[in-house]
């Protein structure tokens, strides 16, 4: 059905989805035909502009995400438009006829605009250049749609925005790097910027100890040569590495590859070289020039101290014109000494720097365009994008496409644990349209551990761990690591089921549930997300339900559910609600697979994310079923009737058949890829 603004209202086959819009909000159509942009203009210029949207009239609950800082996005439930956060830069609505309404503010020319809910329940539209020197009347503001299935919503959606705004690509057409399919570890929680060469050799000497290699390693914060400048920020001096890796990351990045199997190393930098800027006299030639950092009204309606806070208020700051040059002598002095690719931080940074720069929209074109033209040419796509939760990241990344989706995993805070797992899967629903959300490093030794690797295991992103060493999980990581390196990961990023959309579990007695894809496989996760400090009955069980249909692209039939920890395998209907309770800390993975034959391969057992194991299922012209498997390890599979014989690799296996339930499993011993036939 077509949506159109109409007497200041956007209806959409006679349901009224937004009313009394203003007249300084006007109707762009979709040349992709899902939706509507609307334009915001004013009768005069400013660098800051603030436009009414009007109200929803039938709203019966929403989910939104906003940042709450500059760098790092986190979801918002609620029932009310007063609810919806400042700096909102997704928002999702359910009506009360059912109807899901989704809004999303965008970027221009010129101005960024994001969402807030007012005192009288309706929205507003804050748009902002960054850059006093650069006014303007406003212009492209947001996308309008409408529709009774949420996940093809955003779908449609995505690809409206992304052919308007034509900066970016969708996720889906970038190839992820490859990295992303190998463990990893990062020396941040292990070391923070305490980090040395010798330090780096002794965590992989003790990965190797316990037989699980990384085949990734990020060197973070605290190699580079820096120097606390007079003004209170630190600055980098030097593309060469600090005294604590002896100038030359060379002998690391060998050591690391020769001695313990690393394939591809990786280090961090700020997008501005250090938290501070550049230091012009020690790294002169790229025309540093001091900005003072100038966050904007949304950013600072959260954290009103941010342009002071942490790193000083000065940065070193490399002009658009010269930043295409600075990246391609930094990332060439890397390349040479080794290293494979970059995780790129403070990326949100760009928008605070941008008075007298032209905007940040510019800054954020010119920056992005470097970077990724830089990277592309020195290490082939190897990026990790990290607190860049902005619009102008997520919609104009053009190559680069892993991107860290929330704040960091937090050892020593535990309430902000369920809380990470929330975010990561909500802001994957809209932004995962665009870039491949990266949930970040955890440990596998802490008491969270478990819950993590399950997050991870469904994430679809990469799995990489910030052990100390010697602190390790090594069953843990078994669950997670195939013997070659590789992990194994979901199809697609997670998202939340339909069910728990608009729900907080962080605060709400509901269940975290997630879900994936893992080839033909549904991937459920079921989470007891409480615990921060305010939270509902938070040292309590909760209870919820999950079924197949929790996958969305599932249809009638019959589906095999297993359940990782509970080692459960049933038949469930389309329709089936499974109950289940978690304590606190306590989570499930479901795999759900339809029948359609007479077996149905369900994976590894012994992996969390077993579906991933199963590279294909082929039917012998005999009768028989052949399943290929990425390792060796417990393989369990639904079967009609038990087998006469099971061969793995030539040579006969022995199995294990519980006819009530159907349960077929078979123990593969060794390492590696496996073959077996199964015949009846």
């Amino acid at each position: 059905m077509s949506i159109a603004l109409v007497a200041a209202s956007v209806v959409q086959g006679g349901e009224v989805l937004l009313a009394q819009v203003p007249d300084a909000i006007h109707p762009e159509a979709d040349a992709c035909g899902h939706g509507l942009f609307l334009t915001a203009h004013a009768t005069s210029t400013a660098s800051r502009r603030r436009f009414d949207l009007g109200t929803i009239p039938e709203l019966a609950r929403f989910t939104a995400c906003h940042r709450y800082e500059p760098y790092w996005m986190k979801p918002c439930a609620g029932a009310r438009l007063s609810e919806v956060p400042a700096e909102t830069q997704f928002l999702l609505a359910q009506l009360r006829s059912g109807v899901w309404l989704l809004i999303v503010p965008l970027i221009g020319d010129l101005f960024r605009f994001s969402l807030r809910g007012t005192s009288h329940d309706s929205l507003q539209l804050l748009g902002e250049t960054g850059d006093a020197f650069a006014p303007g009347l406003g212009g492209l503001a947001a996308y309008v749609a409408a529709g009774l299935d949420p996940f093809a919503l955003v779908r449609e959606g995505a690809r409206s925005v992304i052919a308007r705004l034509g900066i970016g690509r969708l996720r889906r057409d970038k190839p992820l790097p490859d990295f992303v399919d190998f463990f990893g570890w990062c020396t941040w929680d292990a070391f923070y910027q305490d980090v040395t060469a010798d330090k780096v050799r002794q965590g992989l000497e003790r990965f190797a100890a316990g037989g699980v290699r990384p085949r990734v390693v990020i060197l973070d914060d605290g190699w580079q040569s820096t120097r606390l400048m007079p003004t209170g920020e630190q600055r980098l001096t030097s593309f060469a590495a600090h005294d604590k890796f002896g100038g030359d990351l060379g002998a690391t990045v060998r050591m690391a590859k020769e001695e313990f199997g690393v394939g591809v190393f990786l280090v961090w930098h700020s997008i501005v070289g250090y938290w501070g800027g550049v230091d012009g006299a020690r790294l002169p030639g790229y025309g540093i020039r001091d900005q003072t950092r100038q966050f904007g009204e949304g950013v600072l309606a959260h954290a009103p101290s941010f342009n002071h806070d942490w790193w000083g208020n000065l940065v070193g700051f490399v002009p658009c014109d010269r930043v295409g040059a600075f990246f391609d002598d930094y990332h060439r002095s890397l390349r040479a000494q080794g290293v494979d690719g970059v995780k790129v931080d403070s990326q949100a940074v760009i928008e605070s720097l941008a008075c007298g720069q032209g905007g940040r929209l510019p800054v954020a074109r010119a920056y992005r365009e470097a970077l990724e033209a830089s990277v592309a040419k020195h290490f082939e796509g190897r990026l990790i994008n990290c607190m860049s939760n902005g619009q102008e990241t997520w919609y104009g990344s053009r190559t680069s496409t892993v991107l860290r989706s929330s704040i960091d995993f937090f050892p020593a805070r535990p309430e902000t644990h369920g809380a990470h797992l929330y975010a990561n899967a909500q802001v994957g629903l809209w932004f995962g349209e665009f870039m491949h959300p990266d949930w970040d490093m955890f440990q596998s030794g802490h008491e969270w551990g478990a819950y993590h690797a399950a997050g991870r295991a469904i994430s679809g992103g990469p799995v990489y761990v910030s052990d100390k060493p010697g602190a390790h999980d090594f069953d843990l990581l078994g669950k997670l690591v195939c013997s070659d390196g590789t992990v194994l990961r979901c199809d697609e990023p997670a998202r939340p089921t339909l069910d728990t959309l608009c729900a907080d579990p962080t605060r709400e007695d509901v269940l975290l549930k997630i879900w994936s894809r893992s080839g033909p496989a549904g991937v459920i996760g079921v989470f007891n997300a409480h615990g921060s400090p305010d939270a509902v009955a938070s040292r309590a069980p909760v209870a919820g339900h999950v079924g197949p249909a929790d996958v969305p692209d599932f249809t009638e039939g019959t589906f095999v559910c297993y359940a990782h920890n509970a080692r459960t395998l049933e038949l469930l209907a389309w329709g089936d609600r499974r109950p289940i309770a978690l304590e606190p800390r306590g989570f499930e993975l479901f795999t759900v697979v339809p029948v359609d034959r007479e077996l149905v391969a369900v994976g590894l057992a012994d992996k969390l994310n077993g579906a991933a194991a199963v590279v294909r299922t082929s039917w012998l012209a005999d009768g028989g079923c052949e399943v290929t498997l990425r390792d060796a390890g417990e393989f369990v599979a639904w079967s009609r009737a038990e087998p006469a014989s099971v061969e793995a690799d030539g040579q006969s296996a022995p199995f294990a058949y519980d006819a009530p339930s159907g349960r077929l499993t078979v123990t593969l011993r060794g390492a590696g890829r496996r073959a077996m036939r199964i015949r009846w």
